[in-house]
């Protein structure tokens, strides 16, 4: 969908800062900075960055683990989690406004797909997916 566009440095780095707050919302008790990596699929030394910007930005805030004062764990401020909200705000915003410009019936069909699409993937990874390149005879009869 970005076609001609190459992604710049920055927004990288916003799109990194993004998936961290991202995931951090789904954790509101917080989450060690290990398995924030893991889940933002991210080196230990790339989160660690990314939570020094959030940081810095008053976004997050880190405190001793309650089980473990060795380990850290990492939270949502609530400026953070106005942040998160403002930005589910823009994405929906801009949904609509593409769906609204596809017109009813192209948007119905569009979600009609997405959903077929998202069933037909969750089948595959809870059975295994064929091989690359063969087909099922039940997706080639829908």
């Amino acid at each position: 969908m970005r076609r001609g566009r190459g992604m710049r440095p920055k927004d990288m780095e916003m799109r990194g800062e993004a998936n961290a707050l991202h995931v951090l919302h789904h954790y509101p008790k917080g989450v060690t900075p290990t398995a924030l990596a893991r889940d933002c699929q991210v080196s230990s030394a790339r989160i660690a960055k990314t939570i020094n910007q959030l940081e810095g930005r008053g976004l997050v805030r880190r405190e001793a683990s309650p089980s473990d004062r060795r380990s850290v764990i990492v939270h949502l401020t609530d400026e953070g989690e106005r942040e998160v909200q403002r930005r589910f705000e823009e994405i929906n915003s801009y949904a609509a406004g593409v769906l609204r410009e596809l017109g009813e019936d192209d948007a119905r069909e569009l979600v009609r797909l997405v959903g077929r699409l998202a069933r037909i993937m969750e089948g595959r990874a809870e059975c295994g997916s064929p091989a690359s390149g063969e087909r099922d005879g039940a997706d080639e009869a829908r």
